[in-house]
């Protein structure tokens, strides 16, 4: 099988998982918000904000660095170093792991009253803590999964964690909602963690059998490698986390100095980061999983010194993802009342899709780009990006939310990807220049996606923002078929244009 159709197979089959998961995430997802409610979902979301960062000190960029070092390793014909990189991750990814155990644990107390300013976290934070070191095995195997291109393994792990959180938060979070927040989101932190130690079980028992019987190199040679390559990244995503945990302190702590009451703040939080944003990431499931695969693609082109590869790629994947983002931005932005409504029954959901729609190509292509500039070597670079994103992201919520309200942090969220996007793309460029096609990426997909919507919101007119879930997804599934024949329509006859054009050169 050639490279091309290795990188096609595994991305379509992490991109079928991935939507999904994602789309049963994001209805199930619609279901746990409307049973525990907008306050309950503020205050999860605030303490996943606080293990999240916890988590990026336990894996301490450990994925991407096994990725990239096996993926490294197989392009310069040195599988002999892969067991000795595994076995280095795993000391490295314990020692960080077991100290971010202890600190979450023994200290959950003053982390959820000082930091958070919640006694109601305290014991879903100490109940997190457990699922730590499992998570930060489980980012040592998924990153050797993508780094040898076994994509199915983690793609199997998806489908069967996913399985196991509806079923436990069926039977574990319905019943304690009623309880009140704490209950809830005790109940939802349990359920991430059973979630969490059924992925750990399911990936692990894969590895044993995918290392069967294979050679292990020296745990000593390769921990310089490792720690070489992960530190950097351990301390960037330290520093970003940090200051990406203390903005999503300061937001309901700002809204409350413009006036809310707390369950106000946790309220209109909610709906924002809990309903409004997943709902602008649902559809980059296809794109994380391709710029996924591009991190250990052209970690083998660079090492191999494939120049002229690496532009193709770069090209094809930049028209790809700005065609993609461009139609996802303009369904959204025409159908976001019906899908507030629908999944939410909440009118204001709606209102902040619409407002969040049109950054969707820059956030989308910066995921892109930032995958490709890691695969080049320059994660440093993108280092401090991100840290400079996140250090004034902080300090526009501290001065926009107090006058704006929550709508500030959403013009945060679109002032600061458009920031991280033009530098990321800036660096890119420097170093792979690759064309672009601004008429046939973003001009073309804009008036097929325009005409697509409008066309399909025209002949399905069911009552509204109040039509029904069924007929919503009959809409949508119409506007992007039309969308689909639009675009390839108009790439074949831009493709006929170009080799008539061609031959006419030639006969010249």
């Amino acid at each position: 099988m050639s490279r091309r159709s290795r990188f096609l197979k595994n991305g379509l089959l992490l991109t079928a998982v991935a939507l999904s998961a994602r789309a049963v995430a994001l209805f199930f997802g619609a279901f746990v918000t409307k049973t525990v409610g907008a306050e309950g979902i503020g205050l999860f979301t605030l303490i996943m904000t606080l293990y999240n960062f916890a988590v990026t000190f336990a894996t301490s960029g450990i994925s991407l660095t096994v990725t990239k070092l096996v993926a490294a390793a197989i392009g310069e014909g040195r599988r002999d170093r892969v067991g000795g990189i595994l076995r280095a991750a795993v000391g490295y990814a314990l020692f960080f792991s077991i100290g971010a155990t202890a600190v979450l644990f023994f200290f959950a107390r003053p982390l959820g009253i000082r930091v958070l300013g919640d006694s109601r976290a305290v014991r879903s934070i100490r109940l997190l803590s457990v699922s730590l070191v499992p998570g930060a095995l489980c980012a040592i195997f998924s990153g050797y999964f993508v780094g040898v291109r076994r994509v199915a393994r983690n793609a199997a792990t998806q489908v069967i964690a996913q399985g196991a959180k509806i079923l436990l938060t069926l039977a574990i979070v319905t019943k304690s909602a009623a309880l009140g927040a704490e209950s809830a989101c005790f109940a939802l932190s349990l359920c991430s963690v059973l979630t969490d130690l059924v992925a750990f079980l399911v990936l692990l028992l894969q590895f044993l059998y995918e290392r069967r019987g294979a050679r292990e190199g020296g745990k000593s040679r390769e921990m310089s490698a490792v720690a070489g390559m992960a530190f950097p990244l351990a301390v960037s995503a330290y520093i970003r986390s940090a200051l990406l945990t203390l903005e999503h302190v300061l937001i309901p702590k700002r809204l409350e100095t413009r006036g809310d009451s707390r369950s106000e703040a946790l309220a209109s939080y909610g709906v924002l980061h809990g309903m409004a944003l997943p709902m602008i990431l649902f559809p980059m499931a296809p794109l994380t999983s391709f710029s996924g695969l591009l991190v250990p693609e052209f970690a083998e082109c660079f090492a191999a010194g494939e120049e002229g590869r690496m532009k193709r790629i770069a090209e094809e994947a930049y028209h790809l993802t700005l065609t993609y983002a461009v139609g996802v931005a303009a369904f959204l932005l025409l159908f976001s009342e019906e899908l507030g409504y629908v999944l939410y029954r909440s009118y204001e959901a709606g209102a902040y899709i619409a407002f969040l729609a049109p950054v969707v190509p820059l956030m989308y292509l910066d995921h892109v780009t930032d995958s490709v500039l890691k695969g080049i070597g320059e994660h440093v670079y993108s280092m401090w990006v991100n840290i400079s994103d996140s250090f004034l992201s902080v300090i526009l919520v501290f001065f926009l939310l107090p006058t704006m309200g929550i709508c500030g942090y959403g013009v945060v969220i679109i002032v600061m990807e458009g920031y991280n996007f033009l530098l990321s793309y800036l660096r890119l460029r420097k170093r792979i220049r690759f064309p672009l096609h601004p008429i046939r990426s973003f001009v073309l997909p804009l008036v097929a996606a325009a005409l697509s919507a409008t066309l399909s919101k025209s002949l399905f007119v069911m009552n509204g923002a109040a039509t029904g879930g069924f007929w919503l997804a009959m809409k949508i599934l119409f506007a992007a078929s039309m969308f689909i024949a639009f675009t390839l329509t108009e790439e074949r006859l831009l493709s006929l244009n170009g080799k008539s054009g061609g031959r006419a050169t030639s006969e010249r």
